[in-house]
């Protein structure tokens, strides 16, 4: 049954759509004004446009009511609209169509890593409440971490991001994992306390980071919880060590290098202080306050049992 709603807006932005943004958006269009007796369509221009149009969206007592959002963009836009909307609880739903490099979320809702093709696929799509973390006073719908996740971010270049892809970030982490940098940390979680020194730290909602899947079969961003991955190593047996699939109950058990923690409420502390990625952005430093919002927002998704 095609979703039906009255009035919905599109956000975009002109580095959105894998190359070719307007044929992009003529494609895309074209599937979501038949779910849609009204559709506008919104070009962020700069960064912050889309929270702010969401914390306007908020405050006014005009009778212009959205009942969809969806964004043509990448993570780091995902990550605006989802701070927008959380920040302000607004009870919209949410379509997400992919148009950055990576796509993580997108494929945690089983939707096409194509524009157009996703855009179809959301006139099937079922509305479900989706758990988000809130990191400090941000948000986030996929993951926060710091270490060697944030030197890989920071370290790759926007040219060759621009013209590589996702081989931009391979490249640049084969260099970071020679060279990492090392912290001592410090997490208070359900009244336990754990230290020690580690080059990366994980904290997960999602199914998919930097384009690959967090290889834990219980994994999911509705079941209240989020998984935090302590890297204790930082040699290629780490990585090995990683992309093994195992169970929340066996992780710790049979995993040496890599710590898992479960929890829906944390303090991360380290030594020397260091730079937090939520979902792509880089804002503020450690120490941090996380905890998981269950249900926080409405997205569309795939469902593939059906």
């Amino acid at each position: 049954m095609t979703q039906h709603f009255y009035k919905g807006i599109l956000f975009y932005h002109e580095a959105a759509g894998q190359g070719n943004l307007y044929k992009s958006l003529g494609q895309v269009t074209e599937h979501l004004t038949q779910m849609c007796d009204e559709l506008t369509l919104k070009l962020s221009k700069e960064e912050g446009d889309i929270k702010k149009f969401c914390d306007e969206l908020a405050q006014s007592k005009d009778d212009v009511e959205y009942d969809v959002f969806f964004l043509l963009g990448g993570d780091g836009t995902v990550n605006e609209l989802i701070n927008g909307v959380a920040g302000n609880n607004l009870e919209v739903p949410i379509g997400i169509i992919p148009g950055g490099t990576f796509n993580d979320f997108t494929k945690s809702l089983n939707l096409s890593p194509r524009p157009p093709a996703a855009a179809q696929e959301l006139l099937d799509a079922k509305i479900k409440a989706f758990d988000v973390l809130k990191v400090n006073d941000t948000y986030a719908l996929n993951f926060a971490g710091i270490g060697m996740m944030v030197q890989n971010s920071e370290n790759v270049d926007s040219n060759k991001k621009k013209f590589l892809g996702k081989f931009s970030y391979i490249f640049t982490t084969l260099k970071v994992i020679a060279n990492p940098e090392v912290y001592h940390y410090s997490i208070e979680a359900d009244g336990e306390e754990y230290t020690g020194e580690t080059s990366m730290i994980l904290i997960a909602n999602g199914n998919f980071v930097g384009g690959s899947r967090i290889p834990l079969e219980d994994l999911s961003p509705c079941d209240g919880k989020m998984n935090v991955f302590v890297f204790k190593n930082h040699n290629m047996s780490l990585i090995k060590d990683f992309f093994q699939v195992k169970d929340s109950l066996s992780w710790n058990d049979i995993t040496e290098n890599i710590r898992l923690i479960t929890t829906d409420r944390m303090k991360l502390e380290t030594s020397p202080p260091t730079k937090l990625d939520i979902d792509g952005e880089i804002t503020f430093d450690t120490p941090a306050e996380i905890q998981l919002l269950k249900n926080k927002v409405k997205l569309l998704y795939v469902d593939m049992d059906v």
